[in-house]
């Protein structure tokens, strides 16, 4: 009996201990219920936050106010971010009606929410952009507003918008505040990884502050491979201008000094390309930043070391001259580029037409048929265009005969191109001579294009015309090929040109003869 009565005691002992046990574990889910919920319901409402600020910045309104709307009457657990969604979402639609919604909204985040910078902000800008006539009170609101904002951010993205939004003489364009920060948090770190992290790791533990946002996404955009020079041009800003500029100004001057062709000038865009690469990472960095506005706070203590971020100051004396004589720099060498090419282009060289009365021992044949001739057919050509043309025949005046002719004209031909002296083949081909040759040749000392053929008359030994062309001149010398060569035939043609036309001289309205 005893011993079946100790079995019973164990027994009962079992008993109350799993009832304990079991009691235990009740009570620990009923404490842990309200902490899975209050979580689920926290990341429901971040992603609905999200999901809404996708689409307030892809432009589609309507559907982010129904994400936020849905979100808030769902009785997910609110936060401040449907709430600046909501109303930026109304107000984004610029009318009386949606702004009214849009205050309605962010007074609501406020009365849960008093003290976030990001609905404050928000509703400082449409109070102080409200028509003071149509809706006073809300007008008024805003200056208190933005004095809070100031308050509790100062000197943030959002204070400075409030302060743009209200009028404020001086407030920084938000370039600029990008670019100061950047500029101070690399200069006062040891390498540019180490200040994109502490700015990253900052910006988590501020989550409110939008500056931090922007400064740790344009960090992180400017350490990335391949990006020193961007850094460097952060960092020394009037240095990289002045240098990107400089080298623009050259690059345009250096097409007529050198000369080069027109489209050379297009090069000058090449130093700039930095520049313009910098303003679209920074730009990035920014958007980047305002769509991931005030996200859920991270459980990293803040960095006690990293650099405060001063009021961004006014622009130096120094940065004024600098961008004036970037400005200067800029007009001036185009202008002077364009000028300068136009001048080169118009400019033409100023021939006299004086024909010795003889080239060696060559005498110049005066009146014959072929020098009539050939100077009618000039004048009718060029009638209107030049502003003299000359024929002249040099030969054996004893004999009468002929060992080469010069014929030209001198005038304003500042748009000659050699593509000119393919006329030369085509004439002759034209008028049923046959061309045996044709060859490109030095002009000689008065510069331009010379080209030579070889062709045959129908009754008489071949000939070589060699053509010439210049801004200032147009002309041939036909010889007779006797064999002895090219050469010999190119520097008949060049001193003949030579002879007969003189540089330097004022031109006469009548030629020498």
């Amino acid at each position: 009996m005893q011993a079946k009565g100790q079995e019973d005691s164990s027994a009962c002992a079992e008993a109350e201990a799993e009832t304990e046990a079991a009691g235990d574990a009740k009570a620990d889910t009923a404490t842990n219920a309200p902490a899975d919920t209050a979580t689920a319901a926290a990341a429901a409402a971040a992603a609905a936050a999200e999901e809404a600020e996708v689409l307030l910045h892809e432009g589609r309104f309507s559907e982010a106010r129904q994400v936020a709307r849905r979100a808030l009457d769902a009785g997910v657990r609110p936060s401040a971010r449907l709430y600046s969604v909501l109303g930026r979402a109304h107000a984004a639609e610029g009318d009386d009606d949606h702004d009214d919604r849009a205050e309605v909204a962010y007074r609501a985040g406020l009365d849960a929410f008093p003290d976030d910078i990001d609905l404050l902000s928000a509703y400082a800008e449409l109070c102080l952009n409200a028509d003071y006539l149509e809706r006073p009170g809300r007008h008024r609101r805003g200056p208190e507003l933005a004095a809070r904002v100031r308050e509790l951010a100062p000197g943030s993205v959002q204070a400075l918008r409030a302060e743009r939004a209200a009028g404020g003489k001086g407030v920084p364009e938000p370039a600029r505040v990008q670019r100061h920060d950047a500029r101070l948090v690399l200069r006062l770190s040891p390498t540019p990884r180490t200040a994109a992290d502490r700015a990253r790791i900052q910006a988590g533990a501020r989550p409110e502050d939008e500056r931090l946002a922007v400064l740790a996404e344009t960090l992180g955009a400017l350490v990335r491979p391949g990006r020193s020079p961007l850094r460097l041009m952060v960092v020394r800003p009037l240095a990289s201008t002045l240098l990107s500029w400089v080298a623009y100004a050259a690059i345009l001057l250096a097409v007529p000094a050198v000369p080069l062709p027109a489209w050379a000038a297009c090069a000058a865009v090449l130093p700039l390309l930095p520049s313009a690469a910098l303003h679209l990472v920074l730009r990035g960095a920014r958007r980047r930043a305002r769509t991931h506005t005030s996200p859920a706070p991270s459980p990293t203590p803040q960095d006690l070391t990293f650099p405060v971020l001063p009021p961004v100051p006014a622009p130096t004396p120094r940065d004024r001259i600098t961008g004036a004589l970037v400005l200067a720099t800029a007009v001036g060498a185009a202008a002077g580029s364009v000028t300068w090419s136009q001048i080169q282009y118009r400019d033409y060289p100023r021939y006299t037409v004086a024909a010795p009365t003889s080239l060696g021992r060559l005498d110049r044949l005066e009146l014959t048929p072929v020098q009539q001739g050939m100077a009618d057919q000039l004048k009718g050509n060029f009638a209107g265009v030049a502003r003299e043309t000359f024929t002249y025949v040099y030969g054996d005046k004893e004999l009468g005969r002929t060992a080469f002719v010069v014929l030209g004209a001198t005038g304003d031909f500042h748009a000659m191109t050699p593509d000119l002296l393919d006329e030369l083949r085509h004439g002759l081909e034209s008028s049923g001579l046959t061309v045996s040759a044709e060859w490109n040749a030095d002009p000689g000392r008065y510069g331009g294009w010379m080209k030579c053929v070889t062709y045959k008359p129908a009754a008489s030994v071949p000939e070589v015309a060699c053509g010439w062309a210049d801004k200032g001149s147009v002309g041939a010398v036909i010889v007779a090929d006797r064999g002895t060569g090219r050469s010999a035939a190119e520097g008949s043609a060049r001193r003949a040109r030579e002879a007969v036309l003189h540089r330097g001289g004022a031109e006469r309205s009548e030629p020498e003869v």
